[in-house]
């Protein structure tokens, strides 16, 4: 397959990451997930039954699962990349509450995430990426 387009990524991370920040599933961090979707047509959501509408609640969900990192290698399918780029779906480090946030590659080495002003583009440690499979 042939990669994705750094402007297409954007363009997926910017029409659904520019709203402010909320909490509660799909309009918070896991927004990430739903460009993902839009480009490459898979729902990394797909397998996820957990809701919440609280950082509280999000953090059980989190802790239940041994953390972020493993909550996000029990939901995905699909493989994970040392090498992200753009398109990937990225669990990046943040300063908030979770200390990590989803968010979409753009190109190598700059991921779009979801801030409390809406998009925000950051260069960041990653802790895992994931890649399209198809």
């Amino acid at each position: 397959m042939a990669g994705v387009d750094e402007r297409a990524a954007f363009a997926a991370a910017f029409e659904h990451m520019r709203a402010p920040f909320k909490w509660g599933l799909r309009s918070d961090c896991t927004a990430a997930c739903t460009a993902f979707a839009a480009i490459h047509g898979i729902d990394p959501l797909a397998r996820c039954a957990d809701h919440y509408s609280t950082a509280l609640g999000a953090a059980r969900i989190l802790r239940r699962a041994g953390g972020y990192l493993a909550w996000c290698r029990e939901t995905f399918d699909l493989p994970e990349t040392p090498a992200p780029r753009a398109g990937d779906l990225v669990l990046i480090e943040s300063a908030d509450a979770l200390g990590a946030a989803l968010a979409v590659c753009i190109r190598p080495g700059e991921f779009a995430a979801k801030s409390e002003a809406g998009l925000v583009v950051v260069k960041t440690l990653i802790r895992g990426a994931w890649r399209c499979h198809f």
